[in-house]
C-alpha cells in the first residue's frame, strides 16, 4: 500500500501522523495513517489483518472533477466523474507481469517506472510512520 500511495502522489510527505498495533504479534496488523503532502493534499491510509482472509486493497483519489479507484497492485483502473451516479471501468492495456517488466527494464527496452526516488519516498514515509506511531500519533514532520 505504502509503495502504490507513494508512487501516485508523486511528491513528499510534510507530514504523517499514524498509529500501529500488532495485536501480540512480531508484526504490525492494524494501522491507521495521516498524511499530508508537500503540495497541501491530504492522504489517509488503513490497513487491518485482523479481517475476514483476502488481499484486497481499495485505494482511491479524491478530486474536484473526478475520483479514481484502482488497488495495491493496479488490478482494476476505476473512473467517477462529476455528475455520474457510480464508478466505470477505464480500459487499460494488460500488465506485461513483474518478471516481464523488470527483464524489459534491465535489457533497456522500456524506462524504469519504479525509480529509485519512488523507493526512497516511502522509506521516509515508513520511518515517519514509526517514529510516529512510538509516540502514540504526534505528528511527524518531514523537511
Amino acid at each position: 500500500m505504502l509503495n502504490t500511495v507513494v508512487d501516485l502522489a508523486g511528491e513528499e510527505f510534510a507530514e504523517v501522523a499514524a498509529w500501529l498495533d500488532d495485536n501480540g504479534r512480531p508484526v504490525e496488523t492494524v494501522g491507521m495513517v495521516m498524511g499530508r503532502l508537500r503540495s497541501g493534499a491530504w492522504v489517509t491510509m488503513h490497513g487491518c489483518g485482523e479481517a475476514i482472509p483476502s488481499c484486497a486493497s481499495d485505494v482511491r483519489v479524491f478530486c474536484s472533477q473526478a475520483i479514481l479507484r484502482t488497488g495495491i497492485w493496479g488490478e482494476r483502473l476505476d473512473i467517477q466523474r462529476a455528475g455520474a451516479k457510480q464508478l466505470r471501468p477505464v480500459k487499460v492495456p494488460a500488465s506485461t507481469g513483474v518478471w516481464q517488466q523488470f527483464m524489459a527494464v534491465r535489457a533497456g527496452q522500456i524506462p524504469n517506472p519504479s525509480p529509485p526516488d519512488v523507493g526512497l519516498r516511502m522509506a521516509r514515509l515508513y520511518d515517519a510512520i514509526k517514529a510516529s506511531a512510538a509516540q502514540r500519533g504526534q505528528p511527524i514532520h518531514l523537511s
